[in-house]
């Protein structure tokens, strides 16, 4: 107990062990099957393993818990492939491929995502259809997804991306895409399906990973961050954390002069990794900001977010579950994890362990 805290008798813990490193399955195991700790966070693996971990625990239990983070396809509408004054994906050099509009909508269309959250997360109806998400308020109502082969290569075909052997190609450019993301078995898996998918349509698509050290570092000299994005399309999971979100809305604003586009005059710090530009966009990002009231405001996150949907900014894949592996020695009532907006420590001042526990 600190006698100087703000309320009275609390924390209730004097001290508490950190442990770092490791994979997912091996922070629930060190819960569930051996008791080593109390608690760990974000268990992403296969609902197979999950099952696994959990059935038979003399120890503790899995939460599931949804939020407001998706799992998604960034497109890339900037060049890869090509340097410019000593920078590649620079935002004024335009992607060959996924600047087409035909290519990104049969992405769209091409990817199964109730396979991917069925399979992989074990909800297929966890698939969303906007790319904010999460909770009533931000849902638009103006957006569908569908899965449907046939009219993505429909659309392939009347664009001019006609079949060359296997893959199809226009004006001598074959439609060779990679789908990046970080080292982890369920984006591993994601990919694979991805993959097979995309390819059934006349895409070629690579799969390359990258450790999530590298991949999430912001170091200007890593070339392998997403914030340089020197790939094509990459796969991972973000999402707002306040009703109104305002920065995480920045994502796709460019900005006068595009200032907010991730480049090398910024040292890459924009938070506009994709280099996507559109006024429409811009104009309603900036009047977002200066809303009075919530209606107002939620009209605009509306457009914003049907604007990124139907120009294929975003693919999303899964409206993302989190499993907690939780100890039977904390007393689960004094752990809120209602809120999609807090960490989850907001609170850990109000943990306490169960009735009859003692600490180690």
């Amino acid at each position: 107990i600190n006698e100087n805290y703000r309320e009275p008798n609390k924390p209730y813990f004097s001290r508490i062990l950190v442990k770092g490193g490791g994979d997912a399955v091996a922070a629930g195991r060190a819960v569930l099957q051996t008791g080593d700790f109390d608690w760990a966070w974000n268990i992403q693996a296969d609902p197979d393993v999950l099952a696994e971990l959990e059935e038979g625990s003399r120890y503790g239990f899995l939460l599931q818990t949804t939020g407001v983070t998706r799992e998604a396809l960034y497109l890339n509408f900037s060049d890869p492939d090509t340097e410019v004054d000593g920078q590649r994906s620079q935002k004024d050099t335009p992607h060959p491929i996924l600047s087409d509009k035909a290519v990104r909508q049969a992405i769209s269309l091409g990817v199964d995502r109730a396979l991917i959250a069925g399979q992989l997360y074990g909800d297929e109806n966890l698939v969303p259809s906007n790319n904010l998400t999460g909770i009533e308020f931000y849902d638009s109502p103006n957006t569908t997804w569908e899965f449907n082969a046939e009219k993505a290569a429909q659309i392939l075909e009347d664009a001019g991306w006609v079949l060359d052997g296997n893959v199809r190609a226009k004006d001598g450019v074959k439609l060779e895409l990679d789908v990046l993301a970080s080292v982890n078995a369920v984006r591993q898996k994601t990919q694979a399906i991805i993959k097979q998918n995309l390819e059934n349509i006349g895409f070629s698509i690579g799969i390359p990973q990258v450790d999530s050290t590298v991949f999430f570092d912001s170091t200007a000299g890593n070339d392998q961050s997403l914030y340089k994005m020197y790939f094509d399309i990459g796969l991972w999971s973000s999402g707002p954390n306040t009703k109104i979100p305002v920065t995480w809305l920045g994502n796709w604003y460019a900005g006068p002069d595009g200032e907010n586009i991730s480049q090398a005059s910024n040292n890459w710090q924009g938070y506009n990794v994709q280099r996507w530009s559109n006024a429409e966009y811009d104009a309603a990002y900036d009047a977002l900001r200066v809303a009075t009231t919530e209606d107002e405001a939620q009209q605009l996150l509306w457009q914003l977010n049907d604007l990124t949907i139907d120009e294929v900014v975003v693919v999303p894949l899964v409206l993302r579950p989190f499993y907690t592996a939780i100890s039977n020695r904390l007393e689960l009532r004094n752990q809120a994890f209602e809120n999609g907006f807090t960490g989850y420590f907001w609170n850990i001042e109000n943990w306490t362990l169960a009735e009859g526990e003692s600490p180690r």
